[in-house]
């Protein structure tokens, strides 16, 4: 069956076909071309325009039918009952709409608390140029849409210029990436001919990227009283409390995992993600890991050939080849997450803010934050750490056995100088940060309780003197 009349089959850039009744302003992906699903279009079309026209009368609203699209798509049920799925969309208010009612749980559900009718609106207006991009042949392009496109993105760019914390879509590269193809946008001062509504390309264009930036200003409540004006901000009040885990496992990974989690919570507030943000951050990461793994593979080499040295090749295991054999496992175990992080990164390339979400969302817990990811991420180079330090102790062991009074106090000297520079240094740049101050607070009070318990359970006195159960009874 050939395309029924007055219906008119596109091909979307993409490669999508779909058929349009430019009289009505009725698109469909539907194939029309059999008889019984275009018998189904045919009736759906004229019942809900019907209603339409039949509503816009008993209101008396000032609406006009050639400023609204309607897309329908039938869908069969149990193997006999069909139901139309459709939308209309609204040119002049940006909007979507229907005759029937219509709660947008799925659409407002990115965000929480969502409440006034003004919040909802950003929400249904993104998935108003949404339509754009999918039926872009009757999407009227106007230089005034250009323009205020232009001038969005133009602010947005001026935005992450003058701040480091902007709330604005895109970065500053994509933002002039996107402001070079809309001024090559060309707007026509008559009605588009038949050839432009079939390519579509300038509809498309500027669907897409407004439909980023109304949904930006969707999750970051653009107008409400509690709009998020910087990407750290949380619009819900939360903060990270850390867990008996980070409590435990920062100080062991040498506060590391304090910086990461500080980090992560820029990326993933209010479980919303960055995608720009996300991106740059696993590709600073992967800078990271790759420094780490080379000087695990000096390390490792380091230990190979000190475990090669006959004095210290006794054939036995003392505690110079210990502290050399673990320092040689914490290396490798340092090597191989490295390699599987990059490796990794490297598969999965640039993340769009759907699959980082949906990494992020997976990892996320509502107290604790991102903390989990945070440990498994400082893994790498705290075992790198691990590894010089059980790597010094050998060499330590080996030099002040061997050594005489000279050179031990010289030495160890030298050895406590560096040792006391690199504590004050760590303490000053991570343990002065109130997250490391919370920890520290938190273990200490931990620690505090253990002893409280091996006191009771042993009935000791704090004094020092034990007394037993038949002590305490006796008068």
């Amino acid at each position: 069956m050939d395309v029924p009349q007055g219906w008119t089959a596109f091909v979307h850039p993409e490669g999508a076909r779909y058929f349009v009744n430019q009289e009505t302003r009725t698109f469909t992906e539907m194939n029309i071309c059999e008889a019984e699903i275009y018998d189904d279009i045919k009736y759906f079309m004229q019942y809900l325009l019907e209603q339409l026209q039949q509503a816009i009368e008993e209101a008396n609203l000032a609406l006009d039918m050639k400023q609204v699209d309607l897309v329908i798509e039938p869908k069969v049920f149990d193997s006999d009952s069909v139901v139309c799925c459709y939308y209309f969309a609204n040119h002049r208010d940006r909007c979507l709409f229907w005759l029937d009612k219509f709660h947008p749980e799925k659409i407002i559900s990115e965000c929480k608390g969502v409440q006034s009718l003004s919040h909802i609106w950003l929400a249904i207006e993104a998935q108003y140029w949404k339509h754009w991009d999918y039926f872009p042949s009757l999407c009227p392009v106007t230089q005034n849409i250009v323009d205020e496109l232009r001038d969005m993105l133009i602010h947005a760019t001026c935005d992450h210029l003058t701040s480091l914390q902007s709330s604005a879509a895109f970065d500053t590269i994509e933002l002039k990436d996107h402001l070079s193809v809309v001024d090559k946008i060309k707007v026509h001062s008559t009605s588009p001919t038949d050839q432009s509504m079939r390519r579509g390309h300038a509809a498309i264009v500027i669907g897409r990227i407004m439909h980023i930036f109304t949904h930006n200003h969707f999750v970051h409540y653009y107008g409400e009283d509690c709009v998020r004006l910087n990407f750290q901000q949380s619009v819900h009040g939360w903060t990270y409390k850390p867990s008996p885990l980070m409590v435990i496992f920062a100080p062991l990974l040498f506060f590391d995992p304090v910086a990461q989690v500080q980090e992560l919570h820029k990326i993933f507030v209010d479980e919303v993600a960055c995608s720009a943000r996300w991106n740059e951050f696993c590709s600073k990461f992967k800078g990271q890991l790759q420094d780490s793994n080379l000087l695990a593979t000096v390390l490792l080499n380091a230990n190979v050939g000190f475990l090669a040295i006959n004095s210290v090749d006794r054939g036995g295991r003392d505690a110079i080849q210990l502290a050399s054999y673990m320092s040689l496992v914490t290396s490798l175990g340092s090597m191989i997450l490295g390699l599987s992080f990059v490796s990794y990164d490297r598969t999965s390339g640039q993340n769009t803010a759907t699959e980082a979400v949906e990494f992020l969302g997976r990892l996320h817990d509502r107290k604790h934050g991102l903390e989990k990811l945070a440990i498994i991420y400082s893994l790498p180079r705290a075992l790198l750490m691990w590894g010089m330090a059980f790597f010094f102790a050998a060499f330590s062991i080996d030099w002040w056995t061997a050594g005489d009074m000279t050179s031990r106090t010289v030495v160890g000297t030298v050895t406590l100088v560096v040792l006391v520079t690199i504590s004050n240094s760590i303490i000053l740049t991570r343990g002065s940060t109130w997250l490391c101050g919370d920890i520290a607070k938190k273990l200490s009070s931990r620690l505090t309780d253990i002893w409280k318990q091996v006191m009771k359970l042993g009935q000791i006195d704090p004094t020092g003197d034990p007394r037993t159960h038949t002590d305490l009874g006796t008068s």
